[in-house]
């Protein structure tokens, strides 16, 4: 159930049933020349969806930006500050809370480093705060990458394109070819543009609608046994 969708005493009746919400969290930023700026929010908000529909939880609205240092010298990259993303998710996180739920899970579809410690040290202010459950879930951790030909693959790669073909079929604008930029190992850059040629890190040729569903399936079902932990975790 979609939390946007209800009115406050729909909401207030099925607290009545579960106190469990997830909240998704994308990126609004470039993701090669063949996947919408959308990419991550999508993924995220898709499958918290699926997992919702099959355990009966809710899910919030999704903060669609991120923190998207290596990508934003692009054209349709929007990224936020470590502190914006950080004190933003804290008050939803605590919003939320105050609205009823006390078991939360965070599912980000975006994976940057930066972005997801943002996230993490919103989440354990919270829990140091208030007496409520909270997980944080990287999509991209659900997946076994032992299945994934592409060696390395990454940002807008063969899990993407392939989880885009399955979703959003009609946003996918071709397969392009592998694309491995390369990075300076120590030595910190005020702009990397110049290094990411298209955008792609990763191969987008090897993927398909097939392995996309297979993707998200995994994603679904770790995102389950997300939830379910909380939930043993909360009847201990």
């Amino acid at each position: 159930m979609l939390l946007e969708e209800m009115s406050w005493p729909e909401i207030q009746a099925t607290l009545e049933k579960t106190k469990t919400v997830i909240l998704p969290v994308g990126a609004t930023e470039e993701h090669g020349p063949h996947l919408p700026v959308f990419t991550d929010t999508i993924e995220a908000v898709e499958v918290a969806k699926e997992a919702a529909r099959r355990t009966g939880v809710l899910v919030a609205p999704e903060i669609p930006y991120g923190i998207c240092r290596s990508t934003k010298g692009f054209p349709g990259t929007i990224t936020i500050g470590f502190d914006a993303l950080r004190l933003f998710a804290h008050d939803v996180l605590i919003s939320l809370n105050d609205t009823g739920f006390n078991k939360i899970m965070v599912l980000t579809g975006h994976a940057g480093g930066q972005h997801v410690s943002a996230l993490q040290e919103a989440c354990q202010n919270v829990v140091a705060e208030r007496d409520v459950l909270v997980s944080l879930v990287s999509l991209f951790d659900l997946i076994d990458n032992s299945i994934v030909e592409a060696p390395n693959d990454g940002h807008s790669g063969e899990i993407e394109t392939s989880l885009m073909l399955a979703l959003r079929k009609n946003l996918v604008k071709g397969k392009p070819q592998s694309n491995y930029p390369s990075r300076p190992g120590f030595l910190i850059l005020r702009d990397v543009r110049h290094l990411m040629g298209n955008g792609i890190m990763g191969d987008p040729s090897r993927s398909s609608r097939e392995k996309g569903l297979t993707f998200f399936e995994m994603a679904v079902q770790g995102t389950m046994k997300a939830l379910e932990e909380m939930n043993k975790h909360f009847s201990q």
